[in-house]
């Protein structure tokens, strides 16, 4: 049975190998699941906060106010903030003789649901402001929350602290109305059932299944995916409608997990938010060896528990919003100091990590291939992380807070008002109005305007991931969707894949 495994896993590796082989022009990433990652981490939230000094930090003050064990699922998220402020640390145009740093909110990135409880009580009808950990009376300084929108919306009731979310564009957040001082730097997925139809379209895939959270965002993308697919004559094997309260989801689930089961369909649109009963359900169906092809959007790239199928054609493919890589970030991760960050480099394999596609095709040796153990090729290659899209979103926070925080000092010293240290602020509408109105450019070349994040052309790159043994996750970028150009010219896959593979994909 041993020998039976070995060679199995052998046959998977060659399989993929000799299709990296000729995958030279795409970009390829690994990670790595860690055990951690489970359901016990499945709500934790992060939150954090902005602050701004004239002095500069001890160099071990992030040792004493990052004092608990980092969850794996929120790694990132720290690694961008150490990053993003000490980037702009570093410049001279921005916050000039100012220091940036962040603290968290007591128990956000630990313990969310806790918070929650204790900060807003549905009984009382009553509101607790939190205390920072860094035990600094909390004036008007901005808050970022995320990815889960449920979050940021209870930490928004009753409170008038200006706060940005940096997970997915969420419209309930939008009503500034009910919330005033929530911004979302996100871009919204106008355009990302169409996305969906045309990649559908391309591999003649006619008969799908669809999940989808049942909520207001969950209806709306159901109604506008219907209208397009009627038009092409694309069918629904079944609709899954995942109730967000857990208690209801327990009393329905034996009845979706036998609708996804049973059903033909092969490949399944999921659409709605992580940290959610839609996840549970994901990775139930994983659990249960459910193998279909699953098109959803990035933040669902996660690494299931099953190992990687005989048959290739199963797997995530992901929509996520096109980027431009941040350089610097790499340099950052590869001489950061640990003795200033509480940080173990190593974690960076839980993200992805670019890797070289063609990496395989110069190696002439054939027992490379013989390898059924995947950490002996996880070895051979750098950690050298990707940023996920709510990590970019978060990068892009920090720096919209930056701004505000430079214009709001700017203008206490032309009014000549700074009857307190520079960096205090205690007006919250102005702060507010402020954050809401800038524009500008990131590091990287991309325009962030705060005020308009319905970007109608946003372009997608689109992947599709794979799990190996021992928790081993490869992600593949197969094309991109262009939905401002010409129909004809939207949907780009390459050519590469279908000749590698040798098959059309149709069902």
């Amino acid at each position: 049975m041993k020998k039976l495994c070995a060679f199995t896993a052998a046959f998977l590796f060659l399989k993929f190998s000799l299709i990296l082989c000729n995958l030279t022009e795409l970009n390829c990433f690994w990670r790595i699941k860690n055990s951690e990652d489970n359901y016990r981490d499945l709500r934790n939230d992060c939150g954090f906060v902005l602050l701004v000094f004239e002095e500069p930090i001890e160099e071990n003050f992030y040792n004493h106010v990052i004092n608990f064990r980092i969850p794996a699922r929120k790694y990132e998220f720290f690694l961008v903030m150490f990053f993003a402020t000490d980037e702009i640390n570093k410049n001279p145009y921005l916050l000039s003789n100012m220091t940036l740093i962040f603290s968290i909110i007591v128990g956000m990135c630990e313990n969310t649901l806790g918070v929650l409880d204790i900060a807003y009580s549905q009984q009382n009808n009553s509101f607790d402001l939190i205390n920072y950990s860094c035990g600094i009376q909390p004036y008007c300084d901005i808050d970022l929350t995320g990815p889960s929108w449920t979050t940021s919306l209870k930490l928004s009731i009753y409170s008038s602290t200006p706060k940005i979310f940096f997970g997915p564009f969420n419209p309930n957040l939008s009503d500034h109305d009910q919330f005033p001082y929530v911004y979302q730097v996100a871009t919204k997925d106008t355009y990302l059932f169409q996305g969906m139809v045309s990649l559908m379209l391309h591999f003649r895939w006619t008969w799908i299944g669809l999940v989808i959270s049942d909520d207001d965002q969950g209806i709306q993308f159901l109604s506008d995916l219907k209208e397009k697919i009627h038009k092409h004559e694309i069918c629904l094997a079944f609709v899954n409608m995942i109730p967000e309260n857990m208690q209801i989801y327990r009393t329905r689930a034996k009845i979706y997990d036998q609708q996804l089961m049973t059903s033909s369909a092969k490949v399944v649109i999921i659409y709605g938010e992580m940290n959610s009963t839609l996840e549970v359900s994901f990775r139930r169906w994983a659990y249960l060896g459910a193998q279909r092809i699953w098109i959803t959007t990035s933040q669902w790239d996660v690494i299931t528990k099953k190992d990687f199928s005989l048959d290739f054609f199963h797997g995530t493919v992901t929509f996520a919003h096109l980027h431009s890589d941040i350089a610097e970030f790499r340099n950052f991760m590869q001489t950061i100091n640990t003795s200033k960050y509480p940080v173990d480099i190593s974690q960076s394999m839980l993200g992805w990590n670019h890797f070289n596609c063609s990496i395989l095709k110069n190696n002439s040796k054939m027992d490379y291939f013989t390898f059924n153990n995947s950490l002996e090729w996880l070895a051979q290659h750098t950690f050298d992380m990707v940023l996920s899209e709510e990590g970019y979103n978060l990068y892009n926070a920090v720096y919209a807070v930056a701004h505000t925080y430079h214009e709001l000092i700017s203008q206490q010293v032309e009014s000549q008002k700074i009857t307190k240290p520079k960096g205090v602020f205690t007006d919250c509408r102005q702060v507010a109005s402020l954050l809401k109105t800038r524009v500008f450019t990131n590091p990287v070349g991309e325009l962030v305007n705060m005020n308009q994040r319905e970007n109608q052309c946003a372009e997608y790159d689109i992947s599709i991931i794979w799990n190996f043994p021992q928790g081993l996750g490869l992600k593949v970028k197969i094309g991109k969707y262009f939905p401002c150009l010409l129909q004809s010219q939207q949907l780009h896959i390459s050519e590469e894949l279908e000749w590698a593979t040798g098959k059309t994909l149709i069902w």
